[in-house]
């Protein structure tokens, strides 16, 4: 078995704890564990049996979960064993909020740098490897945590990467930054107009200073080339080894696209979920149309994907300013936010989706 493999039986330790009420489940010689853990403190999150010693893995189930010689008893020829010396085993987490396409296809990773000249730095890197003409994407940065606080305008990036699109997504996924070949391919202009639920930070002139904020990250999206179903089953993937490597056996994916689905989906069919995957659907008339004249998709692929939910917006987040709040930002009085829908949508898709069968969520 995989690390990885390992990783994911565990989140059945407390149910099986429950079950056998940390007592050994009958060994059964003739059909060794491929797997024994041992030497560790086995949290099971079952109140009347809090820890154990040591648990045995089946075919990617625990079957036993208590001390060091019970779980000996299910060792064969061909069973790992593996002492974790003291180490903490805990049942597999479940991530409740992710966006695991854009894990995947993140492009420069923009987490943790202390300045805008550290982000431009990352992208000329990258433009070195990328012919002219190509889109650079990237994500993670926040002003917050550079010197100036204030929000970058695209002069500088301009002016370090003149021949490539750049489109940088802040770290909360509700701003965007771009350069000057991407406002071009997008035709934005002073006078192109903020669209409701957006906001474009502009010049002094009025012209737009690389800066877009929630609905108006649109204007530019609208002209990046659109991911294939290969790249975004590779995002998918990539993004399941990183959720893997940090021991989550779950994850909450809270909004995706058409296209999203049918790489899940696909996956799915080709056994290539790794983690339970719990999809929400993006709040997309035409994607809500087809999944409202079916029934919610539950357990599907060995329990690895269903699809139950809507996922709407309110307003955008803290961070880029457009978190709808009763009075002025303190650090920007000509803002106090976005309502990126209406109250009149929100009660609309609830009410289909709850008649359908589907849960709902609203970022707010």
């Amino acid at each position: 078995m995989t690390n990885r493999n390992h990783i994911a039986t565990i989140g059945t330790v407390a149910a099986l704890a429950a079950a056998c009420a940390l007592v050994a489940c009958a060994p059964k010689p003739q059909d060794p564990a491929d797997l024994i853990v041992t030497g560790g403190r086995v949290y099971t999150a079952d109140s009347a049996h809090k820890t154990a010693d040591a648990i045995a893995v089946k075919a990617g189930r625990i079957v036993y979960v208590g001390d060091k010689k019970g779980a000996m008893a299910y060792k064969g020829a061909t069973t790992t064993v593996e002492d974790v010396a003291g180490a903490t085993v805990i049942p597999g987490m479940t991530d409740a909020h992710a966006h695991v396409v854009n894990l995947g296809l993140r492009g420069i990773d923009l987490m943790g740098t202390d300045s805008y000249d550290d982000v431009i730095a990352k992208v000329v890197e990258r433009a070195k490897s990328v012919p002219k003409g190509e889109w650079i994407i990237g994500r993670g940065w926040d002003q917050n945590d550079w010197p100036v606080k204030n929000f970058p305008t695209h002069e500088k990036l301009t002016k370090a990467v003149p021949d490539h699109p750049v489109i940088l997504t802040r770290v909360d996924g509700h701003a965007i930054l771009v350069n000057d070949a991407a406002l071009r391919l997008a035709k934005v202009t002073g006078a192109t107009k903020d669209p409701v639920g957006g906001h474009i930070e502009r010049a002094a002139n009025g012209a737009p200073a690389g800066v877009f904020v929630d609905n108006a990250m649109d204007v530019v999206r609208r002209v990046v080339p659109a991911a294939t179903l290969a790249q975004t089953k590779d995002a998918i993937l990539a993004a399941q080894d990183q959720m893997l490597r940090w021991g989550l056996t779950g994850v909450h994916d809270a909004g995706e696209d058409s296209l999203a689905i049918q790489a899940y989906d696909a996956l799915g069919k080709e056994g290539k979920l790794e983690l339970r995957y719990y999809v929400m659907l993006a709040d997309n008339a035409n994607l809500l149309k087809e999944w409202f004249s079916r029934n919610p998709a539950l357990g599907l692929y060995d329990g690895t994907l269903t699809i139950r939910m809507i996922k709407a917006y309110m307003d955008g987040a803290m961070g880029s300013r457009g978190a709808a709040l009763l009075a002025p930002y303190a650090d920007d009085p000509k803002q106090s936010g976005l309502l990126r829908t209406t109250p009149e949508h929100i009660r609309e898709i609830a009410d289909q989706a709850l008649l359908q069968g589907y849960q709902f969520g609203v970022h707010a």
